[in-house]
């Protein structure tokens, strides 16, 4: 796949943007661990979709810039960053942190959001079912606990990591833990305002995902009016990663019926 890479200006902050495919557009919004790769997930969704992907501001190659103090600078970023694009009827796909990104910005506007799809999406708790505790995993830990399939753990593991990588670990670390450390990865107050959402939105988790509970798909889908639910089998907290074709099927077939 042709991956065009540039760097892009918006509300004075640097931004890495990767850009793959043609037809309607498609915002990925990565988790807390960013964009280490070009993974075949994205490749399947560039054969149909315009695919854009962006380290968000204080992740991977990104800058960290002065207003960045919480997850709701990124919701009201990622608006102004559909403005300065000049992007409209995006179907914004956000993983994990991404799908929280995804919501703060959701719940302040949906006028150029076309869809909305959550996957394995942090941004609330459930009472007594706390996502993990990723800040105190060490690296193979965290590894066996985003997969199902410990054969893919194990490859993680097996993976030694560039300067340059371990570089944007490290960054990604930490833009994570300052801005989703406490509370855990959740704002207490955007449960009371999912109800704002209301473009059509698709919830997809992993049936093993043992960082954020499946219990998570059924608590998004009462909240958001009119959510529809995928469950992945035999897929954990990677579920794009782990099931590229499962979650894209899911992505198209509920992406071209609301297109």
């Amino acid at each position: 796949m042709d991956v065009k890479k540039s760097f892009v200006e918006i509300c004075d902050c640097r931004v890495l943007l990767r850009r793959a495919g043609t037809g309607h557009p498609v915002l990925f919004l990565h988790g807390a661990g960013g964009v280490p790769q070009w993974e075949p997930f994205f490749d399947r969704l560039a054969e149909r979709f315009h695919l854009v992907v962006p380290d968000h501001p204080s992740f991977g190659r990104s800058a960290t810039p002065d207003w960045l103090d919480e997850m709701g600078d990124l919701g009201f970023f990622y608006l102004e960053f559909l403005r300065a694009l000049d992007l409209e009827g995006v179907h914004v796909v956000g993983h994990s942190l991404g799908g929280w990104i995804a919501l703060e910005a959701a719940v302040r506007s949906t006028a150029r959001i076309g869809t909305l799809s959550l996957i394995a999406s942090a941004g609330i708790r459930i009472p007594g079912v706390p996502a993990a505790n990723i800040f105190f995993m060490d690296r193979a830990q965290l590894a066996h606990a985003l997969f199902a399939d410990r054969g893919l753990s194990e490859a993680m593991l097996a993976s030694e990591p560039t300067p340059a990588q371990i570089d944007e670990m490290v960054t990604n670390s930490v833009a994570t833990a300052r801005l989703a450390w406490h509370p855990r990865l959740f704002n207490p107050a955007l449960r009371k305002w999912l109800r704002r959402i209301d473009v059509p939105t698709h919830i997809v988790w992993g049936e093993d995902d043992k960082i954020i509970a499946p219990a998570y798909a059924t608590e998004f889908s009462r909240l958001i009016e009119g959510a529809a639910t995928t469950m992945v089998p035999h897929a954990g907290h990677m579920v794009h990663v782990e099931a590229p074709d499962a979650v894209t099927a899911a992505l198209e077939d509920f992406i071209g019926g609301n297109a």
